[in-house]
């Protein structure tokens, strides 16, 4: 077995699009996942041909200038994501990484690249991204005052309601902690708290204060641990609403009796 025969049966035990181009940008050596992606039955059909045979016209166009720019300054693409259409009609998202292949007197040739197909990553991303868009419209919508700190009692996540009290945006608030947007004392109070429920991981309930525009309210707060997918501690997360001002009501004054009339003897 000779060595090129030995390079196409390792290129096609590999579940990546592995290819290889000469500096025309035609394909030299493709292996049986690329020419599947381009609808061959055998990988040979592909040699001699290039992107512009398979892809739409802007795509190829696009493909060429990122490969001119590695074949004139020998510097490597490394893991771009991109979208192609197979033959079946299927996209297929790719993330590719290309490196300049160069001759015995080291001068760039061609180039050799390798795809990987990451549809299931980007559907799993945009998966997260539904279910985070759902969780806060689900948030948003509630009318207690909503938040998320990380370990070191900065804040990731605030809701509207909470931003209203405060008289700030969300992006002025995320990276903040209790000492920027409250008092001293209460800042203080809120750290202890968060670091007592990080270390026993367990839930806290309180009647306390908390600092709005224009005066302190009296609230009913609840935190509780935020794990990550080990199972770590690496936040807290909580959730008050304000509670009913107390209003002392002064009792009406009784009115003086009026003397008793003395009977006519």
């Amino acid at each position: 077995m000779n060595d090129s025969m030995l390079l196409r049966q390792l290129m096609d035990l590999l579940p990546d699009a592995l290819f290889i181009k000469d500096a025309e940008g035609k394909f030299i050596l493709v292996n049986r996942t690329l020419a599947g992606w381009y609808g061959l039955a055998d990988p040979d059909l592909a040699v001699g041909k290039s992107e512009a045979d398979f892809t739409p016209k802007e795509f190829a166009q696009a493909t060429r200038e990122a490969e001119r720019k590695i074949l004139d300054g020998g510097t490597p693409l490394v893991d771009q994501e991109s979208k192609i259409v197979g033959a079946d009609g299927r996209d297929h998202w790719i993330a590719t990484t290309k490196m300049p292949l160069r001759n015995d007197a080291g001068e760039v040739v061609g180039l050799i690249g390798i795809s990987r197909d990451i549809k299931g990553v980007r559907n799993a991303e945009e998966a997260a991204r539904d279910s985070d868009a759902l969780y806060r419209s689900l948030i948003e919508a509630l009318p207690q005052c909503i938040f998320r700190k990380d370990a070191e009692g900065r804040y990731v996540y605030v809701n509207q309601r909470l931003c209203e009290l405060h008289g700030i945006t969300p992006q002025e608030f995320v990276g903040k902690t209790d000492f920027d947007v409250n008092p001293s004392e209460l800042a203080w109070k809120y750290r202890r708290d968060d670091q007592w429920v990080m270390a026993h991981e367990k839930a806290f309930e309180a009647v306390e204060e908390v600092k709005g525009k224009r005066k302190l309210i009296r609230i009913q707060i609840h935190k509780t641990p935020v794990y990550d997918a080990q199972g770590r501690v690496v936040g807290v997360q909580g959730v008050f609403y304000p509670l009913p001002e107390v209003r002392v009501v002064a009792a009406p004054k009784k009115k003086p009796k009026a003397p008793a009339k003395k009977k006519k003897k």
